[in-house]
C-alpha cells in the first residue's frame, strides 16, 4: 500500500474513533476497522506515547507502517489545559527577558533565571539576566559556540570567521564594532537555511518556515515517527507536551517580537534590535549584549540541523576542543593587551589636560575613578597615616575628585583630590568652599588658569608633603 493510502486509511479509522465512543471502543474493534481498511495489522496496544509529556494512545501497528491515535478525555484535556497554562506563563517571562528558552542551560540555571525576573520590571530583569549569563555565557561558552558549534552548521560556514572576529574585537575593546558585524549575520543564516526559491520571501516569513521544518521534525520524533493528527502534531498541542517544540517556537517568538520587531513598536531593553541597527534611529543597539548574538546565532545553526533533519548541531553542548581553547586564550590575550592600551591612552590624554573620549560601550568612567583611588591611597592616604592623621573618606563617588577628612588630637584637616589639573574652574571653587588642600593627580598642566582665584593651597599631590598631625593647628 502506498504511504498517501495508508495514510488516507489511518485518516478514516481516526475520525470514525473521534465520532464514537472511546471509552467503549475496544481494541479489537479498532483492528478490524483497520483491516477493513485494507491494513494488514501486526499488532494493537494502548501505550504513553511521548518524548516529554505523555499522551495516551491506542497504536496500531500494520506492514505499511503505525499509527498513534491520542486517547481523548476529560481527565487528559484538563491535564493539558494546566500544562498548556504554565508554558504560556513561561514563555511571557522569557519575552518579557527578551529570550527564548535556552538550549544548552541547564534547567536549574534556566528557572533560577525566570524565577529573579516574575516580581521584577522588564528592565530589572534583564538586569537580572545579564547578572546571572554572565557565569553561563562565559568567554570559554561563547568560544565553544563559534568554534564547534558554528562550525558544524552549513549556514553559519560564511559567518563563522565573522564571528570570530567580532569576538576577539569585542574583548580587545571595540564593542560596538563586533555588535554592528554581527546583528545582520542572524537574518543571513536564517537565509541560508531554505532553499533558493524561498531566499526572497519577507524576513518574518522565512523565520517561520525555518522553525515550522524544525517543529514538523521533532514533532515527528515526538510520536515515534507513527502516523498522528495533524491537531495533535501542532505547535499549538506540542507547546506544553514537548521541550524542543516549546524552546524552537520561543525563539521564533524572541526573532518575532524583538529582534525583528519594528521600531516604531520595539519598547524593550535588552536594546537588541535589527530595526534599531539598520535605521540609525538610536544608539541605544550599542549597548546590547554580545553573548547574546553569538548564542542566537549558534541556536540558527541548530535549528537549520533540525530543519534539514541531518542532526549536524547536538542538543547537548559539547565539550571544548582545542580550537575553542586556543580562541578563549587569544580573547583572554586581547583583554590583556586591552588592559595596557587603555592605561596608555589614559596616561597620554591625562598628560595634555583631557579625559580619553567617550565611546558608546565606555565612557572612561570606570577607569578614572579606579586610577584616581589607587593614587589617592598610595600618594595621600599613606602619607597623611605616616603623618600621625586618622584618614576618612567624605566623598568618593565621582570619577574626577575625591574628598577626604584627616583628624588627629589637635584638630582636622580636609583635602580633596582632583583627577587632573585640567579640572573646571568652578569645581575649584566649589571645592574651596569646605576644603584646607586641593591637590590633583600628574603633573601642572597650566594651574594658574584652572585654579584662577582659589585661596587655598593647590598644588600636585606627589609634591605635596602633609603637615604633622602632633604639631598641625588649622590657621
Amino acid at each position: 500500500m502506498e504511504r498517501s493510502a495508508m495514510e488516507y486509511a489511518f485518516c478514516a479509522i481516526w475520525a470514525r474513533y473521534q465520532k464514537s465512543n472511546q471509552e467503549s471502543v475496544t481494541l479489537e474493534q479498532l483492528k478490524f476497522w483497520a483491516i477493513d481498511k485494507g491494513l494488514c495489522v501486526t499488532g494493537i496496544e494502548r501505550k504513553e506515547i511521548g518524548a516529554f509529556n505523555k499522551t495516551d494512545c491506542i497504536v496500531i501497528h500494520t506492514n505499511e507502517g503505525s499509527a498513534c491515535l491520542p486517547v481523548t478525555n476529560d481527565k487528559s484535556k484538563e491535564d493539558w489545559r494546566e500544562r498548556h497554562d504554565h508554558s504560556n506563563q513561561t514563555a511571557e517571562e522569557w519575552k518579557k527577558l527578551e529570550w527564548f528558552s535556552p538550549f544548552w542551560v541547564s534547567g536549574r540555571d534556566a528557572r533560577k533565571i525566570l524565577q529573579d525576573a516574575k516580581l521584577r520590571s522588564a528592565s530589572e530583569a534583564i538586569e537580572m539576566f545579564n547578572y546571572h549569563t554572565s557565569t553561563i555565557y562565559t568567554l570559554s561558552f561563547e568560544a565553544v559556540c563559534i568554534e564547534q558549534i558554528m562550525g558544524s552548521a552549513k549556514c553559519l560556514i560564511d559567518i563563522r570567521p565573522l564571528a570570530r572576529e567580532a569576538y576577539l574585537a569585542f574583548y580587545a575593546g571595540y564593542k560596538s564594532a563586533s555588535i554592528a558585524a554581527l546583528i545582520p549575520a542572524i537574518e543571513g543564516a536564517i537565509t541560508r537555511i531554505l532553499p533558493k526559491e524561498m531566499q526572497s520571501l519577507a524576513t518574518l516569513e522565512k523565520v517561520n518556515r525555518v522553525v515550522e521544518g524544525a517543529i514538523q521534525y521533532a514533532a515527528e520524533l515526538h510520536y515515534e515517527g507513527m502516523w498522528t493528527p495533524s491537531g495533535y502534531k501542532s505547535v499549538d498541542y506540542l507547546f506544553c507536551m514537548d521541550e524542543r517544540v516549546f524552546a524552537f517556537e520561543t525563539f521564533r517568538r524572541w526573532l518575532q517580537d524583538s529582534f525583528f520587531q519594528s521600531t516604531d513598536e520595539y519598547t524593550g531593553a535588552a536594546n537588541l534590535n535589527r530595526h534599531l541597527f539598520a535605521h540609525g534611529l538610536s544608539p541605544e543597539w550599542q549597548r546590547a549584549n554580545l553573548a547574546r548574538l553569538i548564542v542566537a546565532i549558534s541556536t540558527i545553526g541548530l535549528i537549520e540541523s533540525w530543519y534539514c533533519r541531518d542532526n549536524s548541531v547536538s542538543l547537548f553542548f559539547p565539550a571544548p576542543d582545542k580550537d575553542s581553547e586556543l580562541l578563549w586564550q587569544q580573547a583572554i590575550l586581547h583583554g590583556s593587551a586591552q588592559m595596557v592600551i587603555k592605561l596608555m591612552e589614559e596616561k597620554h590624554y591625562h598628560e595634555s589636560g583631557k579625559v580619553v573620549p567617550v565611546v558608546p560601550t565606555d565612557d572612561g568612567t570606570t577607569l578614572r575613578k579606579s586610577l584616581l583611588m589607587k593614587d589617592c591611597i598610595d600618594d595621600l592616604v599613606r602619607p597623611l597615616r605616616s603623618a600621625g592623621w586618622a584618614v576618612e573618606f567624605t566623598e568618593d563617588s565621582s570619577d574626577i575628585y575625591v574628598k577626604l577628612l584627616a583628624k588627629s588630637d589637635t584638630g582636622s584637616l580636609s583635602v580633596a583630590l582632583l583627577y587632573s589639573c585640567a579640572s573646571d574652574n568652578c569645581l575649584y571653587k566649589d571645592l574651596e568652599k569646605d576644603c584646607d588642600v586641593i591637590l590633583y593627580r600628574g603633573a601642572p598642566y597650566h594651574q594658574e588658569q584652572f585654579a584662577r582665584g582659589v585661596k587655598v593651597h593647590v598644588g600636585p599631590v606627589a609634591g605635596w608633603q602633609p603637615p604633622l598631625a602632633a604639631s598641625y593647628k588649622k590657621p
